[in-house]
């Protein structure tokens, strides 16, 4: 799998983002954060749903976008 394609890649770079303040008030990161939630079938099997937790931990430490 090519090292952009990994998922552990994608989340430790959401990871980094969510630790930065300019991206969690950022339309951007806030969008992508709710996207991947709203994909993500709750009652799907148990990696699905501790992503979807991992993602709703994150989307809580967002603040209001300064950016639409």
């Amino acid at each position: 799998m090519p090292e952009k394609q990994n998922p552990e890649n994608v989340l430790s770079e959401l990871e980094k983002g969510i630790a930065l303040s300019k991206c969690r008030t950022c339309g951007c990161m806030i969008g992508a954060l709710e996207e991947m939630r709203d994909s993500l079938a709750a009652d799907g099997d148990q990696d699905v749903r501790d992503l979807r937790e991992k993602v709703d931990t994150w989307l809580g430490k967002t603040q209001e976008s300064l950016y639409t």
